[in-house]
């Protein structure tokens, strides 16, 4: 008798749920239920300690070494509810496995597939074990939603390695730094991030990879794994950034004849460190007509005159800007209606925000792993909220 093929893993769960479904379908009949699902695997269990012996007594294993050895007692938390003291037959020789649960498993298989949809939805770790303790009637600790996290790990890696379609028409470069632990002292580790909007008008967080900092060395390396991946830049109308050295270097090796574009809030910032506290509102207030204006040359002439009106006074904010002031100018070069939201990295810091929101519960991450399965769970929740939801305005058609 082949046991594996007789006794499919899945189906076992089904049978349960169908029967539980025939016999109570009512909110307060809970207990009743558990109890079913108790009984349930209860006999399931000797039914495949039956099978089993049955199916070693045909390959002529010693009769002795099939003996019954009493039972242990162990808990699961089931879909259902929390199953307590469930006794599990077992054999003096050992080597018996069951349907109804991994060895050493302590959750149902799709109960941890819960926590992890629940964890990807953009729970916290913490949170996940109240959100499950609704549901289940069961606490689930911190450490534990940890370790069944862990499985993400190999996601992690897929989605680093994934082939990417060459259909980007803009890309937005940036970094936040993080709180990480490693070789026993804690660290600011720099995490870079992709973002980019399709012709399609689809959007999409692309990659990320942790760094030791927004090197160009670190920089190259991610830049040059979108290319080899597939984002050849054939497509490519703008790339975003924010004015890193080290990034603008590794564009000039990647993607050198894409036009690239300034972030227009981090060179306020900027010029804002030149700025006395009693000229910057008006400075501000000037400097936002340029990237308001109608145009390029509409751009150009505003940039003129506030030159003429600030150099005097604060000329090292004017040659912060005056520097780069052909690279801030170049969102003007796109169609109109793109303008929007391609003149700064906003749309990427945005998603940075919710990124501290996950991780200000914490000081920091315990390894560099902890990190990697955070930000992928919250990229994969924002990525999975904007499938359905294109910028009509990006289409090629529109």
């Amino acid at each position: 008798m082949d046991y594996v093929r007789l006794l499919p893993q899945g189906k076992i769960l089904q049978e349960w749920w169908q029967e539980v479904k025939e016999n109570f379908w009512q909110e307060d009949a809970k207990p009743k239920v558990l109890e079913l699902v108790k009984e349930l695997m209860r006999s399931t269990l000797e039914e495949d300690l039956q099978l089993y012996t049955q199916a070693q007594r045909q390959e002529q294993i010693e009769q002795y070494k099939l003996y019954r050895n009493g039972y242990y007692r162990r808990t699961l938390v089931t879909q259902f509810g929390y199953v307590n003291d469930l006794q599990v037959p077992r054999l003096r020789s050992g080597g018996f496995k069951t349907r109804v649960f991994k060895r050493y498993h302590r959750f149902e298989n799709i109960v941890e597939d819960l926590i992890l949809d629940i964890f990807l939805a953009g729970v916290s770790t913490r949170k996940v074990g109240a959100t499950i303790a609704k549901l289940l009637d069961t606490k689930v600790s911190a450490g534990t939603v940890s370790n069944i996290t862990r499985r993400l790990d190999s996601k992690v890696k897929e989605c680093q390695k994934k082939e990417l379609l060459d259909e980007y028409q803009y890309l937005f470069l940036d970094g936040i730094t993080l709180k990480v632990r490693y070789n026993t002292k804690y660290h600011n580790r720099k995490v870079l991030v992709a973002y980019g909007i399709t012709m399609f008008g689809k959007r999409e967080l692309i990659a990320f990879r942790q760094a030791r900092a927004e090197s160009y060395e670190e920089w190259t390396a991610f830049v040059d794994d979108l290319y080899k991946r597939g984002l050849k830049g054939d497509n490519l109308k703008l790339v975003i950034t924010d004015g890193s050295k080290g990034l603008h270097a590794a564009l000039d090796m990647v993607y050198p004849l894409t036009l690239r574009q300034a972030c227009w809030v981090h060179k306020l910032r900027n010029v804002g460190s030149y700025l006395p506290k009693k000229y910057a509102d008006e400075c501000y207030k000037e400097l936002s007509g340029i990237y308001n204006a109608k145009g390029r040359v509409e751009a150009i002439a505003r940039f003129k005159e506030w030159r003429k009106s600030w150099i005097r006074r604060c000329h090292k904010a004017v040659e912060c800007v005056e520097k780069d002031i052909d690279n801030l100018l170049n969102f003007y070069d796109c169609p109109k209606k793109h303008w929007k939201k391609i003149y700064t990295t906003n749309v990427i810091e945005r998603q940075f925000k919710e990124v501290r929101r996950r991780t200000n519960v914490f000081s920091c991450f315990s390894n560099i792993a902890s990190c990697d399965r955070i930000i992928y769970a919250i990229f994969t929740h924002i990525n999975n909220n904007w499938k359905e939801r294109t910028l009509k305005d990006f289409t090629q058609f529109a």
